[in-house]
């Protein structure tokens, strides 16, 4: 009776830290997509005003910035830096993002 009560706990316990690692996928594929790539041109702008004005800071501005584009997309910056941990641990998922992302860019330097 036991080795029965341990092995059943041992799946419910083996079941649900199966689950916890899916909770990462909070936030969809084409959210995330967008909001990677206003974050990537956030940063590209970021850089070339720092590299033209020196006395310009990046670091306060660049984090308010990032803030107003999780605002606009209604993301949580925590949940967004969840998914992407999520993300690094899963490449095929990243992989699928990233390439979204890169479509988009391509996208958007076609002029309409």
């Amino acid at each position: 009776m036991r080795i029965f009560i341990s092995c059943l706990l041992l799946t419910v316990l083996l079941i649900s830290c199966g689950e916890k690692s899916k909770e990462g996928n909070s936030i969809p594929i084409d959210k995330m997509k967008v909001v990677v790539f206003q974050l990537m041109k956030a940063d590209e702008h970021f850089t070339r005003v720092s590299v033209a004005d020196t006395t310009w800071s990046i670091q306060h501005k660049n984090v308010a910035y990032y803030q107003k584009i999780f605002d606009f997309n209604k993301v949580d910056r925590v949940q967004f830096y969840k998914q992407m941990e999520y993300l690094e641990m899963h490449p095929i998922e990243f992989k699928i993002v990233m390439d979204s992302v890169n479509e988009l860019s391509k996208r958007e330097k076609i002029p309409l």
